[in-house]
């Protein structure tokens, strides 16, 4: 159902971890926070949160500076950390992370890499990046440039040049035995000042794909180097089955705290599910987003309803039909149009919606342009306001129109769309509660 929220957003992500060429390297001391800093700088505390899944989670605000602006270098900004565990040494892994002219092949969409420069642990290099589509007008054909320094268990970038100019990030890696090792990543980029056109008008026109990019940029370095090493592992649900992180409640009050300090939702990005269908079996990718808010779990109800979307989403919900089916089970058509200031994209959505109870409602796809969409939102009660939990896996299947169709030539399309939308949602109702 979000799809339409982020699908450009899939676009925007591809570009977040890249970077005027210098004749010299630029001196930068790093002031990127470590990914730890909400863990009380424990590994093993983040792992056990982790486990299977790529975990998602914002810092708190802080000071950087920006050697490449010139006017106003320090500014407040907040980043984003992603994490994982893989299987492979920390040995292993830093010869992959350092080996930047074997990005090629292991980052999709990158298909050359040049060390142009180079002194003691700094580097700068320039990629190029392709993001071809059926849809000429969307193709993207950069010439990227980033710093990268290389620190003790770190390897922190500064982007040079890119569609994306103002942005940082950094990889940290830490130890928990021999092969197995916890990656994080953590970046920032000031998505305010675009230099492509494409861009700047996706951005312009679908101002809501900022909230979602910093997810999705994660998520889509993260799964690259996750299926470099680690085997797909299904799980197989039974009908009306959604997956659901593991997690104690020191865990969940662990969640709710972090989301709290920062007003960013907490994800986990699952493995794949085989999900029942009447022609047989999908494989999704399911989200699972965590969001506090002050507010009581009765105070959040009305956004478990369809009928409350066309007010999160103006711009883009044209329309919404609703027709009751029982007491608690309710359909939805939702009549969708995505201007990208350069094509517009209208769609239409079909979706059931039942409420088990007052604080849950689950959705799937019953019709229209996408027929894999499925989920549940639920509000949970906290000590102090609520955590709204939101699961949720679209798929764009080879039966969609084609303007839906064609993202399926982009990475990661059937991870993406979940992982952005999920935090747009998040922080799109956070708006509309102030």
């Amino acid at each position: 159902m979000r799809s339409f929220a982020h699908g450009c957003g899939l676009l925007l992500s591809l570009f977040i971890y890249t970077s005027i060429a210098h004749s010299q390297l630029i001196e930068w001391n790093d002031t990127i926070p470590s990914s730890l800093t909400v863990f009380q700088q424990d590994p093993q505390q983040l792992a056990s949160l982790a486990l299977d899944n790529i975990v998602i989670f914002a810092q708190p605000s802080t000071q950087i500076t920006l050697p490449t602006k010139k006017d106003h270098p320090k500014q407040n900004v907040q980043f984003v950390s992603a994490a994982v565990v893989l299987p492979v040494s920390t040995q292993d892994l830093t010869k992959v992370l350092t080996d930047y002219s074997h990005y090629v092949g292991l980052f999709p969409t990158i298909k050359s890499a040049k060390v142009e420069e180079a002194s003691a642990n700094v580097s700068r290099v320039k990629y190029k990046v392709q993001i071809p589509t059926p849809i000429p007008v969307l193709n993207f054909n950069e010439n990227v440039t980033m710093q990268h320094q290389l620190g003790k268990n770190s390897l922190a970038s500064l982007m040079i040049d890119s569609p994306v100019p103002y942005s940082m990030g950094k990889f940290e890696w830490f130890s928990l035995g021999p092969q197995k090792t916890l990656l994080t990543l953590t970046q920032w980029s000031d998505l305010n000042q675009i230099k492509g056109f494409v861009l700047g008008k996706i951005l312009s026109t679908i101002p809501d794909v900022k909230l979602g990019a910093p997810v999705a940029s994660n998520v889509f370095i993260l799964e690259s180097l996750q299926q470099k090493w680690k085997k797909p592992q299904i799980k197989v649900l039974n009908i009306h089955q959604l997956p659901s992180p593991q997690l104690s409640p020191a865990q969940v009050q662990k969640i709710s705290q972090i989301s709290r300090n920062t007003g960013y939702p907490v994800s986990f990005i699952q493995p794949i599910c085989s999900v029942p269908y009447p022609h047989g079996t999908e494989p999704m990718r399911f989200t699972t987003s965590y969001q506090y808010y002050p507010q009581t779990p009765q105070q959040l109800q009305k956004w478990l309803h369809p009928d409350s979307f066309q007010t999160l989403f103006p711009r883009q919900i044209k329309k919404v039909e609703l027709s009751s089916m029982s007491t608690h089970v309710e359909d939805a058509s939702f009549r969708v149009t995505v201007g990208l200031g350069i094509i517009n994209i209208p769609f239409n959505f079909k979706m059931r919606f039942e409420q088990p109870d007052v604080g849950q409602s689950d959705f799937t796809a019953t019709g229209g342009d996408l027929r894999f969409v499925k989920g549940s939102m639920q509000t949970l009660a906290q000590p102090s306001g609520s955590l709204f939990k939101m699961t949720s896996a679209a798929k764009i299947d080879a039966k969609a129109p084609f303007l839906l169709r064609a993202m399926r030539s982009l990475p990661y399309h059937d991870i993406l769309p979940a992982a952005s939308g999920n935090t747009i949602f998040s922080l799109k109702i956070k708006e509309k509660m102030k």
